[in-house]
């Protein structure tokens, strides 16, 4: 396979790029498999298929790009192939099969949006960059919806064929009982809580990874807004989004608000840099209105009450601290998966995708990360449309947010499905 290196010129700008030669004899490669992934994504789910097929469709990309003889490779993508690697170099750390099987299912959520950003990059022909924003609303739509629903039946479980034809004694697994019948929500009662806590979380087992899928996705709906010329798209999409805040406030999650607002304050720096004051100016209401509603609603009280029952940011500062002491002893290649501190009662090397890197693949793991990130947004810089200001919007906020949310295949998916579309709108001037 003939992989081509294509390397924007200095400063990144559109104007400034020559477009990565591939011959005209090259394979298409079929739109199928990114498209399942997005549009199939609630079906998957309902399958129990979310911790299986994402894969089997990374493999299959795989096949057809390798098949295909000819791929180009942005500049920043071999920083990421070269944390593939570096992730398989990290497997002298493990002990004993159950940490193989944990490695895996973190390897396999880098390795998975590695070649989807490769695949997007070289399928130009049939795969566009319209059809990928609408994907990724399939997948906020699916949140959403199933963040309603969990509002309403917060004690329901879905049976799903995966879960009829897997082995009992893996059901029985509290992890995979929740990819393969998954609940629709976490229910929380604190010590001292008056009430239970109703978190939506589906279709991902935790409410914190539905809240990261919401802050990466929210962007999306927002870039389609803005680059539609259909006034009734914009309307739908606009109630949409605002109804989109009913399960989100539910969810009780400082951080999303965070990402949201990071998004947001992003964005409109952008369009003040670029002299769109107006634009600058009906966010930056829109933002004001949603502070008061949250406020006035008493949702963001809500929020912050449930601190005052659940000592959350306590409890990570210890965590992080011993998980810091940790790395200190294996700096370099880290421990490969996550290991349990029994004097605090949670494993290191979770709650939060910095110290899940830093603790399972060393210090040169979190670098190579960082890395690919920063130079992806560098290089991606150029971006002058509004629609592509949002997107952008996606990396510079998961730089901020990984420090204390845990990436899981779809949001991981979902930031380098981004990024791809900026490198691939920097090459081949496609006008985000």
């Amino acid at each position: 396979m003939l992989l081509t290196l294509f390397e924007p010129r200095r400063g990144g700008r559109y104007d400034e790029v020559e477009d990565p030669a591939i011959s005209s004899t090259a394979r298409e490669l079929p739109a199928w498999p990114l498209y399942t992934l997005l549009y199939g994504f609630p079906f998957i789910w309902a399958l129990g298929m979310a911790q299986f097929m994402p894969t089997i469709l990374a493999l299959i990309m795989l096949a057809y790009m390798v098949a295909r003889r000819e791929i180009v490779i942005f500049r920043a993508q071999w920083i990421w192939i070269a944390l593939c690697i570096w992730t398989v170099v990290c497997t002298v750390s493990l002990h004993g099969g159950s940490d193989i099987l944990a490695w895996g299912l973190r390897f396999v959520i880098i390795f998975n949006a590695g070649i989807y950003s490769i695949y997007l990059f070289n399928a130009r022909e049939r795969v566009t960059s319209h059809g990928i924003m609408i994907g990724l609303i399939v997948v906020w739509y699916t949140v959403v919806i199933l963040g309603w629903l969990s509002l309403q039946f917060p004690d329901f479980r879905l049976t799903t064929p995966m879960s009829m034809i897997m082995p009992g004694g893996l059901v029985s697994n509290e992890l995979v009982k929740d990819y393969v019948m998954p609940p629709l929500a976490e229910v929380q009662l604190p010590w001292g809580a008056p009430e239970p806590y109703v978190r939506p979380s589906a279709p991902f087992p935790y409410a914190n990874s539905w809240g990261l899928a919401f802050t990466f996705l929210t962007p999306i709906v927002l870039a389609t807004m803005s680059a539609s010329s259909s006034l009734w798209i914009k309307i739908c999409l606009g109630f949409s989004v605002i109804a989109g805040l009913v399960p989100a406030v539910a969810t009780s999650n400082r951080g999303m608000f965070i990402g949201l607002a990071i998004c947001v304050g992003y964005v409109i720096m952008r369009q003040v840099m670029a002299g769109n004051l107006k634009v600058a100016v009906w966010a930056l209401i829109g933002a004001l209105l949603a502070v008061v509603t949250l406020v006035g609603s008493g949702a963001l009280a809500k929020i912050l009450g449930r601190q005052e029952y659940s000592d959350s940011t306590g409890g990570r500062a210890s965590l992080y601290a011993a998980t810091w002491d940790a790395v200190m002893q294996s700096p370099v290649v880290g421990y490969g998966t996550a290991r349990m501190n029994v004097s605090i009662g949670v494993s290191m090397g979770t709650q939060g995708y910095l110290w899940a890197l830093m603790f399972c693949f060393g210090l040169v793991g979190l670098g190579l990360f960082l890395a690919f990130m920063v130079y992806s947004i560098l290089t991606t810089w150029g971006v002058q449309s509004d629609a592509g200001m949002w997107i952008h919007s996606v990396p510079v906020t998961a730089i901020f947010v990984f420090v204390f949310y845990s990436f899981d295949t779809m949001q991981m998916a979902a930031m380098m499905l981004c990024l791809s579309l900026m490198m691939r709108s920097a090459a081949y001037r496609e006008g985000l």
